[in-house]
């Protein structure tokens, strides 16, 4: 979808230029993210990822400067995911985020989207009252744990399952999670077409005994995997990804979910996981 650029009016009334992101802005777009998250920064690293993906990393362009990122992306079953939203510090509150998601918007009707949604942490108040504006609400509440320590793994044999067989798999196990599974801070609605791009990617696993683990990366594979989902013997499956992280090399294994799910939040800090921070995704439904 080719959307070309847009003029938006932000809060002050004045007009912003949002075009999409070529390799020419990268290094002005960094700018702006380390502007934006100091060192919490991960553009750099992601976007020939992102070029991959359907949906704009769109750049806001006050005059000739570059002062505000955004990317929208479809996920597997078609509902619109906005993230990397960046303001620089001193265009904060001056109607960038209000500008980016109106391109958001304008793509997730071009795509046809019924649901888009997005995440952000429960303290940041902004946020939340921005995507309010453009009709998102509360979906979900949840936590974040992670571990860098993998000595707990080994000897339990799970092995890929076949994409059309995943969400038979899986299903048994959507009411735990609320309906939700997470990959990278990546909420992902949990339903047959995303089981199926888990399982494509290489992302769902099972014991033969019915057991299930959900496990990989979105990007970024090497700085940690993510634990989305476990499922029948949840200390097996712990264990075999504690072991498949050890094995991979990376830095920490991290798992997020439901805030209601108590049994599984006990295993985590059973097995020394630590309480990283809790985060809400908001949703809107489009079809209506």
């Amino acid at each position: 979808m080719d959307i070309g650029s847009s003029l938006c009016r932000g809060a002050a009334e004045m007009a912003y230029r949002v075009i999409a992101c070529t390799r020419e802005m990268l290094p002005d777009a960094l700018r702006v993210e380390r502007s934006a998250m100091g060192d919490h920064c991960y553009l750099a690293d992601v976007y020939d990822y992102f070029a991959t993906t359907k949906g704009e990393l769109s750049c806001v362009f006050d005059g000739e400067r570059l002062v505000g990122i955004g990317k929208f992306t479809v996920l597997w079953d078609g509902s619109g995911w906005l993230e990397t939203l960046r303001v620089e510090q001193e265009w904060q509150r001056r109607g960038v985020g209000r500008a980016i998601y109106e391109r958001y918007m304008e793509q997730a009707r071009g795509f046809g989207c019924d649901f888009v949604r997005m995440y952000t942490g429960v303290e940041n108040v902004s946020s939340p009252a921005l995507a309010r504006v453009f009709g998102l609400e509360l979906a979900q509440a949840f936590r974040e744990y992670q571990t860098k320590d993998f000595v707990q793994g080994g000897g339990v044999d799970f092995s890929p399952v076949d994409s059309a067989h995943a969400w038979a798999l899986l299903a048994p196990f959507a009411e735990a999670y609320h309906g939700y599974v997470n990959m990278n801070r990546t909420y992902y609605r949990l339903n047959e077409a995303t089981a199926r791009g888990l399982a494509e990617q290489g992302m769902v696993y099972e014991d033969g005994c019915g057991s299930a683990v959900v496990l990989g990366a979105r990007f970024q594979a090497d700085k940690g995997l993510h634990l989305a989902l476990l499922g029948g013997d949840c200390e097996a499956g712990l264990r075999f990804a504690l072991a498949e992280a050890a094995r991979r090399g990376v830095p920490r294994l991290v798992c997020n979910f439901a805030r209601e799910h108590e049994p599984l939040e006990a295993l985590l800090c059973r097995s020394g996981f630590a309480h990283v921070g809790d985060f809400i995704t908001m949703e809107a439904d489009l079809r209506t």
